[in-house]
């Protein structure tokens, strides 16, 4: 995983790029794109949400995803609209969330309707489709 790791530096979001360059191959956290295996943030970014790090939900078409929430994915890129409808925290709109390198789909980025709490935003990620190691 190191080498995939090495390859993809010049292509990764400056911050995420410090956060790999700083950390030694015993401190590595990762967690990466399940298809490709891009990082995309990392494990110590694990938040709870409503009392829980990890949901399941079923959207309004019937498919179930199993998410775990994260502080900070900051290699997903974003796309759509802000959307309030059919969220599943209440108080925060949706946008998908993407693997910056191969864009698959692997969540979404949820941010608060107001400025007046804490946890403004974070990213519900897709279990089955991230990896640790």
């Amino acid at each position: 995983m190191i080498d995939v790791v090495d390859k993809q530096r010049q292509a990764l979001d400056p911050k995420l790029k410090g956060l790999v360059d700083q950390e030694s191959d015993d401190e590595k956290d990762f967690i990466y794109c399940g298809t490709c295996s891009c990082v995309i943030g990392r494990r110590t970014d694990r938040i709870d949400v409503s009392g829980s790090h990890d949901h399941l939900f079923t959207n309004p078409y019937g498919f179930q995803y199993h998410i775990g929430c994260f502080a900070d994915a900051l290699g997903c890129s974003l796309s759509g609209a802000a959307e309030a409808a059919d969220t599943w925290f209440y108080g925060y709109q949706w946008r998908l969330a993407s693997c910056g390198d191969c864009q698959r789909h692997i969540g979404w980025y949820f941010d608060r309707t107001s400025a007046d709490s804490a946890n403004q935003f974070f990213y519900g990620l897709i279990l089955d489709r991230i990896q640790y190691e």
